[in-house]
């Protein structure tokens, strides 16, 4: 699906509704500088790449529902995304996946029901709402999101072995002195990850809410 800079619909959005076509593999790409979708209902039927694919620019999605049914919502390296008002469910993996030096801002959405994989991939199990590989990290802002009823954790952080392990070492440091609790050294790692999360409900998530894990 190619983008004009803007394309917003006249009316609620469960009432425009844009279905892709079978026979792609992506639903809609974005490479522009700046691209806006407003008020619509992406239904993915048949392809099984992201739904959205921000390849390069910045990509904005307002008051949108994203219905998956192959992977979520991908950004790409040097890619850009604001999603704001929205709903994200149903993804193969998760519902917004974050390549190294990407950017996002995530505001007042929902994202619930991802990483319904059809295989046994063991490997992507850990998979859910938010997802986020590292080196080079990317930026995530996060802010009165609601995270829910995904299989695998909420918000995944997917980090190099190697480096796994400077964090788990900073953890049993911080237990060892007596700071106050893990959770503390978790948050000093996501701030050093460029991760800002702020009044988010991450709840009943399969795997669990928040996760380091190594690839």
């Amino acid at each position: 699906m190619y983008l004009c800079p803007y394309e917003s619909g006249v009316g609620k959005r469960e009432e425009i509704i844009i279905t892709s076509e079978p026979s792609h593999d992506s639903f809609v790409v974005s490479k522009a500088d700046n691209v806006k979708l407003m008020n619509l209902s992406l239904i993915q039927q048949g392809t099984v790449d992201g739904i959205v694919v921000v390849e390069s620019g910045h990509m904005t999605l307002e008051n949108c529902i994203l219905k998956c049914e192959g992977t979520g919502v991908c950004v790409l390296t040097g890619a850009a995304l604001t999603v704001t008002d929205s709903e994200i469910t149903g993804a193969q993996g998760a519902g917004v996946e974050l390549y190294p030096g990407s950017i996002a801002i995530l505001e007042r959405n929902e994202i619930h029901h991802c990483n319904n994989l059809r295989t046994s991939d063991s490997s992507k199990s850990t998979l859910g709402g938010v997802n986020m590989k590292v080196l080079p990290a990317p930026k995530l802002k996060m802010t009165n999101n609601h995270i829910y009823n995904n299989n695998g954790y909420g918000v995944s952080i997917l980090q190099p072995t190697e480096q796994f392990f400077i964090v788990a070492e900073a953890l049993n440091k911080g237990a060892a002195s007596g700071d106050k609790k893990d959770e503390n050294m978790l948050s000093k790692v996501m701030q050093n990850l460029n991760l800002e999360m702020n009044n988010n409900k991450i709840e009943a998530n399969l795997k669990g809410d928040i996760r380091i894990v190594t690839s």
